[in-house]
């Protein structure tokens, strides 16, 4: 009976190590940085430097152009920045820092939230975050049609 205990005693100081110790060097193993995941996950390094040229490159912002990046946006971006752009997309849990929230005025940007700056982080990524690269997979008409859009959401406009 008395190795029965011991047996376990043994087992649950095991698990108890098991998750005591291997839970938060996974998680933060897992979520040291943002951008090494998106990397991964896009195949894209954040490298590459979009420059706007003048203001004759950018897009005007039409009511076509802003619905056409609100379907953009539904299609490339609900998954971190969730469907109503507030950052809860369903992937938003797994990444530090996390996503932006569109719909909340007093956030801190790294870059202005001019229809320009919005354009560059969308074709750069952010580096230090899981926000990847579209310059890749979107072309220059639909990553200014992504920035008007997002440029019209709550915690965007100025």
């Amino acid at each position: 009976m008395d190795s029965i205990k011991n047996q376990r005693t043994a087992e649950y100081l095991i698990l108890a190590l098991i998750i005591g110790i291997g839970t938060p060097v996974c998680v933060l193993w897992g979520n040291l940085d943002g951008q090494r995941l998106a990397d991964k996950a896009y195949g894209v390094k954040a490298e590459s430097k979009v420059a706007v040229k003048s203001n004759a490159d950018m897009l005007v912002a039409t009511p076509e152009n802003i619905a056409k990046g609100q379907t953009l946006f539904q299609t490339n971006c609900t998954a971190c920045h969730g469907e109503h752009a507030d950052g809860k997309g369903p992937a938003a849990v797994a990444l530090v820092p996390p996503p932006r929230d569109f719909t909340d005025a007093n956030a801190k940007w790294t870059r202005s939230r001019t229809p320009e700056d919005i354009f560059k982080t969308v074709s750069e990524g952010s580096p230090g975050t899981a926000m990847p690269p579209f310059s890749a997979s979107l072309s220059e008409e639909e990553r200014w049609s992504l920035a008007h859009y997002i440029g019209t959401l709550p915690g965007v406009k100025h």
